[in-house]
């Protein structure tokens, strides 16, 4: 029997997320005729979201293993001058 290394296993089930993601929005083409408001069409693509989710944690965990974990955060802010709010009570 084959012992897989945790990298492999991560692999195996990165490459089975990405098929099933796929099949999956193959699925969310198709038009069926009893689905007029689209229900199946929003939970295929809601189920795409959660396999991406998935995906992304699974490739996190790959670069963690291999030591290429970086995080990157940008923070921007425009200044922006507000007007003087007017607290008095009239004219």
């Amino acid at each position: 029997m084959d012992t897989k290394t945790p990298e492999q296993l991560l692999n195996d089930q990165l490459a089975a997320c990405l098929e099933a993601m796929q099949d999956c929005l193959a699925h969310s083409r198709t038009r069926y005729s009893d689905d007029t408001y689209g229900h199946r069409r929003r939970n295929d693509i809601a189920f795409v979201a959660k396999l991406m989710k998935a995906s992304a944690r699974l490739t996190e965990s790959l670069a963690s293993l291999r030591g290429e974990t970086r995080h990157s955060i940008r923070v921007s802010r425009e200044s922006v001058d507000k007007a003087p709010v007017d607290k008095g009570g009239g004219a």
